[in-house]
């Protein structure tokens, strides 16, 4: 067990694996947004850059040699040299008509302050913005949204400079999600395959544990999982093989003590035929008695390990052969009809447990009414009778072995106290429930409640 626990991986190490997965694909995140980030872009224009990208030569713009300061021209100096660099998402281009604004409102300030630059009329300047420039007066200020600036050319055409800002996401934020969506794709079935690892042993664990309340003689847990479940599936086995066995001897012994017992009160019956008739009719009604007791107590311990012969049966055809018994004899049994209700359980017990139920409604009641059904997956047994019912009190205490409502051992007045003990028993085995309750009309509802496995 040691040497196959060891090569197994532990649930700390199956954990601390998965975290360690998690570390690295975050951290692989953030490197690859460092090496390989993508295009900056300057959400912001400079105004003095959008009025020398709209001269023309013959206004002493850009592609002229350098010279002084000419007529229009206002702060930084003349311009010199090519057209200077715009930023990524600036587009420069030529129409032959006026553009369209796009949706920008158009700018009267900044229109008059570019025509006022250029040197031109403001008739052949346009200037839409989706907002002001960040200082009072054009200058060196900037443009942070989007924007569109356009002259006409001497020829007609117009010189068109535009940008649109980004909206959300933009290029980092995408590039960002998308590697996060990466990561995340990638650690779902990690994680996935990790969690079923460590929870798949642990529900089979419990799932043994409440077939072994059902059924102490079903099949062993197999040995799967990390290094703990290996732990705790080996003792719950160990204690399922012990407990089956202590079961089995309980049952030898006790059969064996009948056995014994019943040799010499046959013997003492023998030997009261010499004595006086009342004399000896009451020592045979002891013995009978006794013999009574241990056939009782027999059939107690039998129904208690009664926990082979599970099969799949339709346990309303059961009960219903039941009732037919009860009814060749006279009984006054009505079962309502119903669908078939189908069950694991063994047979014989099953015969034993309704066969006894019926035997007190008929007993205390003089008539039994059953209704069978299935209800949130159980299969529920009701049985009413018009007896005196069971005080409150004692509702609970008249499932203990031996104990009886009247207190005379007198079988026609209650038997010896195992019926009811008897059947509690079987219903546990089975993994059900046996409730009792008076009802308002007179007499005693029994309620028990079986698993019913889905079809």
């Amino acid at each position: 067990m040691s040497q196959a626990g060891g090569r197994r991986l532990s649930i700390f190490g199956r954990t601390f694996l998965l975290m360690l997965a998690a570390l690295l694909v975050s951290e692989a995140i953030g490197l690859a947004l460092i090496v390989n980030p993508p295009v900056a872009r300057d959400a912001t224009v400079r105004f003095s850059d959008i009025v020398q990208t709209l001269r023309q030569p013959q206004d002493g713009g850009p592609f002229m040699e350098p010279h002084g300061p000419g007529p229009g021209e206002g702060f930084g100096g003349p311009p010199e040299g090519p057209r200077p660099p715009m930023p990524y998402g600036v587009t420069l281009r030529t129409a032959a008509s006026a553009p369209a604004p796009r949706g920008l409102p158009a700018s009267a300030p900044l229109r008059a302050a570019l025509a006022g630059m250029l040197g031109v009329d403001p008739a052949r300047v346009l200037f839409f913005s989706s907002g002001d420039a960040s200082d009072a007066a054009p200058g060196p200020g900037t443009l942070p949204g989007s924007f569109l600036a356009a002259r006409q050319l001497r020829e007609g055409r117009w010189l068109i400079v535009e940008h649109r800002a980004e909206g959300f996401p933009n290029a980092l934020q995408r590039r960002a999600m998308l590697l996060f969506a990466l990561g995340i794709a990638a650690l779902l079935p990690l994680a996935w395959l990790f969690a079923y690892a460590l929870s798949a042993p642990i529900r089979r664990f419990a799932e043994a544990a409440l077939r072994f309340g059902r059924d102490a003689s079903g099949p062993m847990l197999p040995r799967e999982g990390p290094a703990e479940m290996l732990l705790a599936v080996d003792s719950f086995n160990a204690m399922q093989a012990r407990l089956n066995r202590m079961l089995q001897e309980r049952t030898h012994m006790v059969g064996a003590i009948a056995h014994d017992l019943r040799t010499p009160l046959t013997r003492l019956a023998f030997r009261l035929d010499d004595l006086p008739a009342p004399l000896g009719e009451k020592v045979n009604a002891d013995i009978q008695e006794m013999k009574s007791m241990i056939s009782a107590a027999l059939d107690f311990i039998r129904d208690r390990s009664l926990n082979t012969g599970r099969e799949r049966l339709d346990f309303r055809l059961l009960v219903e052969s039941i009732v037919d018994d009860q009814r060749d004899l006279d009984h006054d049994v009505t079962l309502e009809p119903g669908a078939a209700i189908t069950l694991n359980g063994n047979r014989i017990a099953l015969r034993r447990l309704v066969g006894n139920l019926l035997d007190n409604a008929l007993k205390y009641g003089e008539r039994a009414r059953l209704r069978l059904r299935v209800e949130q997956g159980l299969c529920v047994l009701e049985i009413d009778d018009d007896g005196p019912g069971i005080p409150e009190q004692m509702q609970q205490r008249v499932f203990d072995p031996f104990f009886r409502i009247e207190a005379s051992r007198n079988r026609d007045t209650g038997g010896f106290g195992l019926g009811l003990a008897s059947v509690h028993a079987i219903v546990l085995d089975h993994g059900g429930e046996i409730t009792l309750a008076n009802r308002r009309g007179g007499g005693l509802r029994v309620c028990v409640s079986l698993p019913a496995p889905s079809p």
